[in-house]
């Protein structure tokens, strides 16, 4: 805890504001890292190169 309050001290926020958002940007972070897994599983494995990729979207327009 005197760790945390240290850091928090340093950046000028409360201890539990420090944890507070803490705590937020690790939910963040496992979000993050789930979505990611879930895009891996739905990944086909077809890659575009720029140039087509700008084809495709302009032709979409």
């Amino acid at each position: 805890m005197a760790l945390i309050q240290t850091y928090a001290h340093a950046v000028g926020m409360s201890f539990s504001e420090f944890v507070r958002r803490a705590a937020l940007e690790k939910a963040e972070d496992m979000a993050d890292a789930a979505a990611y897994g879930r895009a891996l599983d739905g990944d086909d494995g077809i890659r575009h190169s720029m140039d087509d990729a700008m084809r495709m979207a302009m032709e979409n327009e």
